[in-house]
């Protein structure tokens, strides 16, 4: 692990051997390349512009979701209220592949500049709506519905943006920018959500959410520019081409692995966070505002991990992520048993480690996928963590009632500490370095 330095003129050819190197940038409308400086990374504002709009997206997202939930509940019960989520879920879950064969083939930079735009415009429908009548469970089905469609296209273009943004190794800090965002978006989001639907109602929500879509459609047309050109899939047709990418995607080990690793991260965990520490705090008696600091805890450590990350250049990413989610899997087991002081270290450990792990596995993989692959491949992970968490979570919290807590967190503990040295034990994924 090294200093904050910027890497040197490898993978971009006309380069000069220097601090800063000078890519090939492609210039859109001329039809050619030139050799340009390349700003540092903190200064870059096509990078920091990429990563505010991903950070202010999120913040858009937290806001419906909590908007959507709370009137749907005040509406029509509880009931009501998990099916419009699931309303969100479903078409994003059975659409993502689709949309990362779709980016393959375009313009990953005009996807998602089509989807702010369809989304802005659905909010604004929306909006009219709510001026002329009053709130319904239909409303809110169709803003959960084309939520969904929109980040099926738009998170595969997201995933493979940076890739025309930053050489290959830059990426895995490029991953620690996004995440900073993304997690200051989640700590923040929910609860400017709350207050903003306690105050103005379903439509003060969307108009906050309808302001953040023009943010970032600001952001992409001013600020965010490809400098070269990303090679495209070339197949017969959309389906061949998601066809292409699941095969891709399985036949070439070091990918797959990778998908495997970034996975486990979110299935074996998740349950850990979502449920088991719930019912600690229930069962022991610690009550809600222990639950809050131990949820709180994680938030921290992961914000603190992911700030290391951006700072320092890892020479072999990959290896450093494994080794620390191998102390992630035995903090899993301990929250199903330890006293409070040992569930707060463990869950400092699990944010910590998902701090550092996170965006060194998602940069690592943006740096080893074949160019034509990228968004495809990105799918993959977004409809693993789509389809795989929901299922995990639910068969966490059947599984505590059949037996008990310490046994759910000891299955996922043992599950991911598996998965985690499988990883481990292959060699080419250990030992990979972006751009090397």
């Amino acid at each position: 692990m090294g200093g904050d330095r910027e890497p040197g003129s490898r993978g971009r050819p006309g380069c000069r051997a220097a601090a800063v190197p000078l890519p090939h940038v492609w210039l859109p409308g001329t039809g050619g390349t030139v050799s340009a400086p390349l700003p540092r990374l903190g200064r870059d504002l096509r990078v920091l512009g990429w990563a505010f709009g991903q950070g202010v997206s999120e913040a858009g997202d937290q806001i419906l979701a909590v908007a959507l939930v709370f009137t749907a509940a005040q509406l029509a019960g509880p009931a009501v209220a998990g099916a419009v989520v699931a309303c969100a879920f479903l078409p994003k879950a059975a659409l993502t592949l689709l949309g990362g064969a779709v980016v393959d083939r375009t313009d990953a930079r005009r996807v998602m500049l089509g989807s702010d735009l369809a989304q802005l415009l659905v909010l604004l429908a929306a909006l009219t709506v709510l001026a002329v009548g009053a709130e319904s469970v239909g409303l809110l089905v169709a803003l959960a519905l084309a939520y969904g469609v929109a980040s099926a296209f738009y998170d595969p273009a997201s995933f493979a943006l940076p890739r025309q943004l930053r050489p290959v190794e830059d990426l895995t800090r490029v991953a620690g920018i996004r995440q900073l965002t993304l997690r200051a978006a989640t700590i923040g989001g929910p609860p400017l959500g709350g207050l903003l639907v306690a105050g103005f109602g379903l439509a003060g929500a969307l108009t906050a959410d309808a302001v953040t879509f023009a943010v970032v459609g600001l952001v992409l047309l001013l600020l965010v520019r490809p400098r070269w050109p990303r090679k495209r899939a070339t197949g017969g047709s959309v389906l061949g081409d998601l066809r292409g990418g699941l095969a891709y995607t399985w036949s070439t080990s070091r990918v797959r692995d990778l998908v495997l690793a970034l996975a486990g991260l979110n299935v074996f965990i998740a349950p850990v966070t979502a449920v088991g520490l719930a019912l600690r705090s229930t069962g022991e008696g610690w009550g809600a505002p222990a639950l809050g600091v131990l949820l709180g805890s994680i938030g921290a450590a992961a914000l603190a991990g992911t700030l290391v990350m951006v700072r320092w250049r890892v020479a072999r990413p990959v290896l450093v992520a494994l080794l620390a989610l191998l102390g992630q899997a035995m903090a899993a087991f301990a929250v199903g048993f330890a006293p409070f002081a040992g569930v707060l270290a463990a869950t400092i450990v699990i944010g910590l480690t998902a701090g550092v792990a996170s965006p060194l596995l998602a940069g690592a993989l943006q740096a080893t996928v074949d160019d034509a692959y990228v968004a495809r491949v990105g799918s993959v992970t977004s409809l693993a963590d789509a389809a795989l968490i929901p299922a995990s979570v639910a068969g966490f919290g059947v599984l505590a009632g059949a037996t008990s807590v310490a046994a759910a967190c000891a299955v996922c503990g043992a599950g991911f500490l598996l998965q985690v040295l499988y990883s481990l034990s292959r060699r080419q994924v250990r030992k990979l370095r972006p751009g090397a």
